[in-house]
């Protein structure tokens, strides 16, 4: 198999060695690390999916660590080993050195523990996209680029494709998919984030929902709300007694939630967990930045995505967000 890389990766002897040698069939086991929260391991599916393509007999095995087991890829994968971070440090080594050996390691990570896991465990091979250069020598045998400025479930694909292997595009996430033809005339707002700065005030959604309200007439509005006590709809109460088209959506569990946003017309929500399972789905979204870099989370391959900020990284005003909606809800539903 040739090694597809001119200038755009890091490959060693042994990496080039295997990659010439490659028979897909005859990989039996593969460890893959990805120790991340609800959104990013959205991200990692279509990897899982296009890897079971290249290494269609493979027991993969996805390593995560205690804290991030939400939204775990089960039904791509064939075990989850979690790394405990946790109790004496005999408990912990022996935790490191669970996996045992393996014919590919895929470290997705890229912390200080996937770095510790990706030294001691037993590899062929090793495969890994560090920010810093310096562990490509260290630790893996074949490295690719990490970048900011695409989406990262793309980046991850990278990895298939140094062996010539050819992702489905869109990409393939094994999740609910949204059909606009089949759509409700319902746009959805997610209000939340891991970290409070990462979004809008509640008086801001508030304001937005009150205004988008009088201006698409012709949709439900329906605040989500999140899995913490804190992250309830109740600010909106008010707003929701004064239009009939305005409601608030308790809590769903992810099983409910994925097709929940997948019959929906439009997603507006920050840099969230929700918003990249409605980019999994491939439901349209609006997302608000002025934190993140917006681009690691836009994909570019489906039209139904937009992003509102500001180059000055100011925080946006409801009459940006409410223009950018309507311009997409315009481009995607206008007969």
């Amino acid at each position: 198999m040739k090694a597809w890389v001119e200038k755009g990766g890091y490959l060693n002897e042994r990496g080039r060695r295997w990659l010439s040698a490659l028979d897909p069939q005859e990989v039996r086991r593969i460890l893959v690390i990805r120790q991340c929260a609800f959104g990013d391991m959205m991200a990692a599916r279509p990897f899982l999916v296009e890897l079971r393509r290249v290494f269609p007999r493979a027991h993969i095995t996805l390593s995560t660590v205690s804290r991030y087991q939400y939204a775990l890829p089960r039904d791509l994968i064939d075990e989850v080993h979690v790394l405990d971070g946790e109790g004496f440090l005999a408990e912990q080594w022996r935790s490191l050195r669970e996996p045992g050996r393996y014919d590919v390691l895929f470290d997705l990570a890229d912390t200080s523990r996937s770095r510790l896991l990706s030294l001691v465990t037993r590899a062929r091979v090793k495969l890994g996209f560090p920010y810093r250069q310096v562990f490509n020598r260290l630790l893996f045998d074949v490295g690719i680029l990490r970048s900011d400025f695409h989406y990262e479930a793309e980046i991850l694909l990278d990895f298939l494709k140094i062996m010539g292997h050819k992702p489905q595009y869109p990409l393939e996430f094994s999740l609910p998919r949204h059909r606009p033809g089949e759509a409700r005339h319902r746009i959805v707002y997610f209000p939340y984030a891991a970290v409070s700065r990462k979004s809008l005030s509640r008086e801001s959604w508030a304001a937005l929902i009150d205004q988008a309200a009088i201006r698409f007439p012709g949709y439900q509005h329906v605040l989500l709300e999140g899995n913490k006590a804190e992250e309830s709809g109740d600010f909106l109460m008010d707003i929701a007694g004064r239009h009939a088209n305005v409601s608030v959506q308790r809590r769903l569990d992810l099983d409910a939630l994925a097709p929940f946003l997948a019959e929906s017309a439009l997603l507006v929500s920050g840099d969230t967990g929700v918003r990249n399972l409605a980019l999994a789905t491939h439901t349209p979204t609006l997302g608000i930045f002025y934190m993140t870099v917006p681009f690691r989370y836009w994909p570019h391959y489906e039209a139904c995505h937009e992003a509102v900020f500001h180059r000055d990284g100011r925080v946006p005003e409801t009459s940006d967000i409410l223009g950018t909606q309507e311009s997409l809800l315009s481009r995607l539903y206008s007969a």
